[in-house]
Parts: structure tokens; sequence; C-alpha cells
């Protein structure tokens, strides 16, 4: 099975970045876009596991979620990798607090790397992953999706657990199936100063 751990998005955040990215999906670039109810956070990318080996991960997500306080996260602004000139993942940004979040993923790493899973080789830059290039773009198509919403905001993420989700092929694209959640339960809360919506 192909898996990784990730933090679901509220349904606000999701639905403005659909709207935002209706137009420019009009446009009939060769881009697979993210179905609105698959976009996340990826904090681990698993790949494909023994379906046996999940204990193994539930376990060591438990243990890093009891000692996690809850934070909250802002999504805004947008890139591309590996860069605008030949972008392959389109992505909406993360915003501070960005250490929470990473000390999360850090975390993760260890305990994972302890259950022997092997580390990712990546640096951890947390985005959502809005389309994958699947062709040719035309040229300056990067910059213009950049400058389309450059600076835009997208909402607050809450972030007071995280998943396993399983990813499956399916006719219109990848579904990912949500096998376990993993609240976060340690002391402490971490605003981004804006109010939750």
């Amino acid at each position: 099975m192909r898996a990784f751990l990730g933090i679901g998005l509220p349904d606000g955040v999701r639905d403005a970045v659909a709207s935002a990215t209706a137009r420019i999906r009009g446009l009939h670039a060769p881009v697979a876009w993210t179905a609105p109810g698959n976009l996340h956070i990826t904090l681990i990318f698993l790949g494909e596991i023994d379906p046996g080996r999940v204990p193994l991960i539930e376990n060591a997500s438990r243990d890093v979620a009891s000692g996690t306080g809850p934070f909250s996260l802002t999504a805004e602004g947008v890139g591309a990798f590996p860069g605008t000139r030949n972008p392959r993942v389109l992505w909406v940004g993360i915003l501070e607090p960005l250490e929470l979040v990473r000390q999360l993923q850090q975390n993760m790493q260890d305990a994972l790397s302890g259950a022997g899973f092997p580390r990712e080789d990546l640096p951890f830059h947390p985005h959502i992953t809005v389309g994958r290039v699947r062709g040719a773009l035309p040229p300056a198509w990067g910059e213009r999706f950049i400058g389309e919403f450059s600076g835009r905001r997208f909402g607050v993420v809450p972030v007071s657990s995280f998943t396993l989700y399983e990813s499956r092929p399916g006719p219109g694209g990848a579904v990912y199936i949500p096998l376990s959640d993993f609240r976060l339960e340690g002391p402490g809360t971490r605003e981004t100063g804006e109010e939750k919506g």
C-alpha cells in the first residue's frame, strides 16, 4: 500500500484554494489539479509500505502526538518546485510559525527511523500541493501562476491532529483514504495571532 502522514485542511481553506485556482484551471494547461477533497499538508511521504507495518506507524505517531500541543498555520501565497521557469509541482504556501510544524515533522522522522523506516532525503518545506505539471507549459506560464496569486491569503489551518492516509489510484486520480487520526495532546497551544475561521 502507498501511504503518507499529513495534516488535513478545514473546509474554508479548501474552498478558498479551489475557488482561487478555478480560473487558471480553465486555461487547459497540462496540469493535473488536486481535487479539493485531497488538499492537505504532507508531513512524511512513506511510499509503498507493507500493510503489516501500519501498527508500527500508528504507535510512533501516537507517541509523538501525545507530546505535541496544538497550533495553527496560515495558508498564503503560492510557489512552484523546482521554480517558475520549469515548474513541476504547484503549491500554496504555509507561513509562520513554521518551527512548530517542522518540529512535529522532525519528531515523526525520529520516531519512524527508530521503528526501522528510512528518513526522507529532501528538506521539509511545508506546503499544499495544488497541481502537478504533466507536459510542456506555455512560456511564462509559471510566472503567471505566481503573479495571479502572490500574497493571496487562503485562511488559517488549526492543527489539532494529523492523519495516516492510504493513497489509492482511481479513474480520476489518486484517492486519499484516512486510516488513523492522531490528536495532539501535549501542553500549550500556539496560534498565529489570527482568529480561527
